[in-house]
C-alpha cells in the first residue's frame, strides 16, 4: 500500500530537481551550476539529489534529455500545408516561431548551452548531438515540403541548415539579452533569395515582398 504513494513522491522530487536544473543551467550555465544551488532552489537535500542522478552531469545529461523530448514532440508535420510556396513558408515560419517562443529554455539548453559549453562529458554531448540530427532531418523534410525539393536533397540540406543557425544565433543572443526574438521576417527573404539562387521555382514571390520583422503568433 505505500509503494505507489513512494514511487510518486520520487518522481516529483525528481521532476522538481530537473525543473530547478534547467531553470539554473539555462541561466548561469553548466559549470556555474552547482548541487548545492540547485538543491537550494528546490527544497531538497543534497542528498536527495544523489540519489536520483548520481552527479551534476547525471542531472545535465537528464535535463538535456528532457528539453529534447518536449521540443521534438512539439514539432508539426514535416509536410507543411499550403497552395503555393509563400503560403507554405509562412507556415513553416510560423511554426519555427512558435515552438521557439513556446519552448525559450529548452531551446537555450540545446541550441545555445549545448554549442558554448566545454564542461558537459560525452554523454552530454551525444544528447546534444541526438537532438540537433533529429531537428536538422525535421527542417529538412519541412523545407523540402515548402520548395518542393524532393529531387535535390542537397539544396533542401542547406536551406535547412541555414534555418538551424540563424535559431542558434537567436538562442545565444539570449545569453546577453534574454528579450531577442528569432527574426523570421528577415529569414524568409534569405530563405527565399537561397531558393532563387539554386534556381528553385517560388511561385512569383519576390524576396523584397517579405515582411520585415518576425512572424507573430499570439498567446
Amino acid at each position: 500500500m505505500t509503494e505507489a504513494p513512494a514511487l510518486d513522491r520520487g518522481a516529483r522530487s525528481r521532476d522538481a530537481i530537473l525543473d530547478t536544473a534547467g531553470d539554473l543551467m539555462s541561466r548561469h550555465g553548466y559549470a556555474a551550476t552547482s548541487i548545492s544551488m540547485i538543491s537550494a532552489a528546490c527544497g531538497l537535500p543534497v542528498s536527495s539529489i544523489y540519489w536520483h542522478f548520481r552527479s551534476k552531469d547525471g542531472i545535465y545529461v537528464a535535463v538535456l534529455e528532457r528539453a529534447r523530448t518536449a521540443l521534438l514532440a512539439a514539432l508539426p508535420p514535416a509536410e507543411v500545408p499550403g497552395a503555393d510556396v509563400a503560403q507554405r513558408l509562412d507556415t513553416f515560419l510560423t511554426e519555427v516561431e512558435d515552438a521557439f517562443r513556446r519552448h525559450p529554455r529548452g531551446v537555450k539548453l540545446l541550441l545555445g548551452l549545448g554549442m558554448v559549453q566545454q564542461d558537459a562529458s560525452a554523454a552530454a554531448a551525444a544528447e546534444v548531438h541526438q537532438y540537433r540530427d533529429a531537428l536538422l532531418a525535421w527542417a529538412r523534410d519541412s523545407v523540402s515540403s515548402v520548395f518542393a525539393l524532393c529531387d535535390r536533397p542537397e539544396v533542401a540540406d542547406e536551406l535547412a541548415r541555414f534555418t538551424l543557425r540563424m535559431a542558434s544565433g537567436t538562442a545565444v543572443a539570449r545569453w546577453f539579452d534574454p528579450d531577442a526574438v528569432l527574426e523570421t521576417g528577415p529569414l524568409r527573404v534569405a530563405l527565399l533569395a537561397l531558393a532563387t539562387h539554386h534556381g528553385v521555382p517560388v511561385g512569383g514571390v519576390p524576396g523584397e515582398d517579405a515582411p520585415s520583422g518576425p512572424v507573430t503568433t499570439g498567446e
